[in-house]
């Protein structure tokens, strides 16, 4: 029992393990994000986005910003969680994600990995 419960501690410790249901906010709030983007309603968009990067094009960019931005549709799929870090994947971009005392808000979109350690993105970053 001991080493069961050091083992699932060392597990969150190391890795920010999370199971499914943790999960289940990140890939919401990827989905509430995309949808808004899918619908042209970039207020909300913007709305959902962490506020170093919203802030990043100034008082009014941000729907601008968005409009203009290269950041794929699609639905989320893979969520990898680390505390309060998170990853989703779609098919054809990657997001990154904090979560805020308010909620999950996304801090990257329309990213890429440039190599094996770094992305580049539309949006804000990891």
């Amino acid at each position: 029992m001991i080493v069961k419960v050091l083992a699932f501690g060392a597990c969150l410790l190391l890795a920010g393990c999370t199971g499914a249901s943790g999960q289940e906010p990140v890939k919401e709030a990827t989905g509430r994000f995309l949808g808004a983007l899918a619908s042209g309603d970039h207020r909300s968009a913007c709305a959902l986005l962490a506020p170093r990067v919203r802030d990043s094009w100034g008082p009014d960019g941000c729907e601008r910003g968005l409009a203009g931005a290269a950041i794929p549709g699609g639905t989320p799929g893979t969520a990898s969680v680390w505390s309060e870090e998170a990853q989703v994947k779609t098919g054809g971009d990657t997001l990154f994600l904090h979560e805020f005392s308010t909620g999950w808000m996304i801090t990257g979109a329309g990213c890429h990995l440039r190599n094996e350690q770094v992305y580049d993105c539309a949006v804000g970053g990891p």
